[in-house]
């Protein structure tokens, strides 16, 4: 049975320049996100961006608090939506400012959400919980999506562009990466070879079916040894392929 693999604990990146308001979003955020980081200038934000990442953690949102200049807020929204890697993080503005016109530069800038205060904290942690929900949903309609999968002894990590088998480090190509993505993403499920072409190499591809076939020999070899034959892949004849729903 599949498993996607969650870090241990989500991490919220928090901009805010006052002791008293970091208090206060840190018990906002305390029931979704254990690990909260917190910097006070755009600059700072952006090193303690680079440093999470480099650490191999997610950062699962992004909030800025009301007690920044907005010239702080669109400096680091122009960093991050930038950056690949940081580029779909929900961004969450707090403000106080009345001025439509800073409001529409926000969003413009990259903001998912301005929400303007006061505003109850049960209505603030129901609206970032939205993001969230909105950005997994995207996540799984994304085959190319970070994401960690398990199917028993196989592990395909999409952000470390890594593939383990039986604990061993495999390489494979991107392409052959690419179709194990698609099909460890629902083991059991049978892909079309049709459908799976397309979703390789697009609507219109202008490829000979072998080719898939090759690719999908060449996985088989990786995964397997001359004393242990792979069973992960299976071919449903004149149908298309699955990956077992217990890979052993």
């Amino acid at each position: 049975m599949m498993d996607v693999l969650k870090r241990p604990s989500k991490v919220a990146l928090v901009l805010v320049d006052s002791d008293l308001r970091e208090a206060e979003i840190k018990k906002l955020l305390l029931e979704d996100f254990p690990k909260v980081r917190v910097a006070r200038t755009a600059e700072e934000g952006i090193w303690m961006a680079r440093r999470i990442l480099a650490g191999g953690e997610k950062i699962d949102l992004l909030l800025f608090d009301s007690s920044l200049e907005n010239s702080e807020v669109l400096a680091f929204l122009a960093f991050v939506r930038g950056r690949g890697n940081l580029s779909r993080v929900p961004a969450l503005v707090m403000t106080k400012e009345r001025d439509p016109e800073e409001r529409v530069r926000m969003l413009e800038y990259g903001a998912d959400e301005v929400l303007v205060l006061p505003c109850p904290d049960r209505e603030t942690q129901a609206r970032i919980r939205a993001l969230l929900r909105r950005e997994l949903s995207s996540e799984q309609d994304n085959p190319d999506a970070p994401a960690r999968y398990q199917v028993g002894h196989l592990i395909v990590d999409t952000e470390r562009h890594e593939v383990r088998w039986k604990g061993q480090r495999i390489a494979v190509t991107p392409l052959e990466f690419r179709i194990l993505v698609r099909l460890v993403r629902r083991p059991g499920r049978v892909l079309g070879r049709e459908e799976l072409m397309k979703s390789l190499w697009g609507e219109h591809w202008e490829v000979e079916d072998h080719n898939l076939s090759v690719h999908i020999h060449g996985l088989r070899k990786k995964l397997s040894r001359k004393d242990d034959p792979c069973t992960v892949i299976e071919t449903v004849r004149g149908v298309g392929y699955r990956v077992r729903e217990e890979a052993s």
